[in-house]
């Protein structure tokens, strides 16, 4: 489907003596029915830890009306996908080496979140999340040695299909 999320990914692990590499693994995520919508959004993440979602749903072919202009995201919507990208800039135009540490449980994103998902310099992460909703989904940024709160913001490329529950 058109509207799907797909990725392939190469991963090569373990330590130079016991290399192993795998090619082409793929994952995908398509939405189930009209009611799970498009987000993207280049997104500053702050030094506070805050909801990383809010705006609109995006027009696509699976189910908003494009005449009708986007819905609002709720904070009770739930994040069926999700995708981050940390471009390593604080806004587009210079660069950091802070990270951004995610928390999915409503919880406070902080540096010494001990279950938290901290995402480096340059790096990405991706997930399905069937019941994160959007006021469970809270980010900051980091050092990039995650000793402390990250000296400002760093600029996310944010995607995700969303579950539109209202």
């Amino acid at each position: 489907m058109a509207d799907a999320a797909t990725m392939t990914i190469k991963a090569v692990l373990l330590p130079d003596e016991i290399q192993a590499i795998l090619k082409d693994l793929t994952f995908a995520y398509t939405p189930a029915d009209t009611s799970e919508k498009w987000f993207y959004g280049l997104i500053n993440v702050t030094t506070t830890s805050n909801n990383l979602i809010k705006g609109n749903f995006l027009v696509n072919s699976v189910g908003t009306d494009t005449t009708a202009g986007t819905a609002e995201i709720s904070t009770s919507d739930k994040v069926k996908f999700l995708f981050i990208k940390n471009t390593a800039s604080r806004t587009g135009s210079d660069s950091t080496t802070d990270g951004v540490m995610l928390c999915l449980d409503g919880d406070t994103a902080a540096h010494n979140l001990a279950d938290g998902i901290w995402i480096g310099t340059g790096e990405s992460w991706y997930a399905k999340l069937p019941n994160t909703t959007i006021e469970d989904l809270h980010a900051r940024t980091t050092l990039a040695d995650i000793s402390n709160t990250g000296g400002g913001d760093v600029q996310c490329i944010v995607a995700a299909i969303i579950d539109d529950v209202a």
